[in-house]
């Protein structure tokens, strides 16, 4: 797990600093009030599963805008057993995050940003053993996020990809990408 997150970190270093080096010329224009709606998929490190997410974005001016995200994260139900006795278990989890992005690099359709985010995450297990019972717990933390994004346009719509890491609540770095339309 170790290796993934360097081996992320780095690409995504990579990415950016061959990305800050185009020599650029054109600049994509955002105005005021600008709203996008985006989807995509998330790699969680610390849960180390898949998950799906929508938000949507709106500018605040042309080199900050807000927005919002909800990831739903495709965890596995487990069943087996233990002494004989059968078990079955089922985790649920999911975040809700506002986010602010500052826009420091805007040229030749590509966009790099950093990220501020404050989210709501929520998990939950349900536990179930044939002749026992079931039982459930559940908890919710609130988190501060940062991280930073590069985006590319092509004609209409944009490609992202997103590290976040969250510094409380959930402690979890995460790996976003997914696609994002200007309305």
């Amino acid at each position: 797990m170790k290796q993934m997150k360097r081996f992320t970190v780095t690409l995504m270093a990579s990415f950016l600093l061959t990305a800050i080096s185009f020599n650029a010329s054109a600049q994509t224009e955002f105005e005021e009030g600008q709203i996008a709606i985006n989807a995509g998929i998330t790699y969680g490190f610390d849960i180390e599963e898949l998950g799906i997410r929508a938000g949507a974005t709106y500018f605040i001016n042309e080199n900050m805008r807000v927005g919002g995200d909800l990831t739903y994260w495709l965890t596995d139900d487990h069943a087996g057993s233990s002494f004989g006795q059968s078990y079955s278990y089922s985790w649920t989890a999911l975040e809700i995050n506002g986010n602010f992005h500052y826009i420091f690099y805007n040229q030749d359709e590509l966009l790099l940003y950093g990220i501020g985010a404050l989210g709501i995450h929520y998990s939950r297990v349900s536990m179930d053993i044939p002749g026992y019972g079931s039982e459930s717990s559940s908890d919710s933390e609130l988190g501060l996020g940062i991280g930073g994004g590069v985006e590319y346009n092509i004609g209409g719509f944009s490609i992202f990809a997103e590290p976040k890491l969250f510094l409380s609540g959930f402690d979890q770095l995460k790996f976003n990408i997914g696609v994002r339309y200007y309305l």
